[in-house]
């Protein structure tokens, strides 16, 4: 495995899509969000999103940290966040460069049954 390259992730990223599955299952949603690498290894993010099942869920999360890469993963280190992103927390992401302007992120760690896979296009 080549993994990614160094500094590929740093930039400002805007969040164009969002597939959001429950226990396997597709869940209507709509997201946006903003996502920050930067050179010295600071992650930040604010994402918004919204489920209308299995639960109605509107809600926004942020969280700050360190990033590094480890192969074809991006390891985010939590230092302040919001539910549920506790400090020291760390969320290994599958992170895949279809070209150099787009990111997926996918989570190798589901969450309570809930994978978001979201897709980013760089903007700076």
């Amino acid at each position: 495995m080549a993994g990614l390259p160094p500094g590929a992730l740093v930039g400002f990223w805007e969040m164009t899509g969002a597939a959001v599955l429950w226990r396997s299952r597709p869940v209507p949603a709509s997201a946006s969000g903003v996502i920050v690498y930067t050179a010295d290894g600071t992650v930040s993010t604010v994402m918004e999103m919204h489920l209308v099942r299995p639960v109605r869920l509107g809600r926004t999360f942020a969280y700050t940290g360190r990033f590094r890469t480890e192969g074809d993963e991006a390891v985010h280190r939590v230092e302040v966040g919001t539910w549920p992103f506790s400090r020291g927390r760390e969320l290994r992401r599958r992170a895949t460069l279809p070209d150099p302007d787009r990111l997926v992120l996918e989570p190798l760690d589901p969450g309570h049954g809930l994978t978001l896979t979201l897709t980013w296009r760089r903007t700076g």
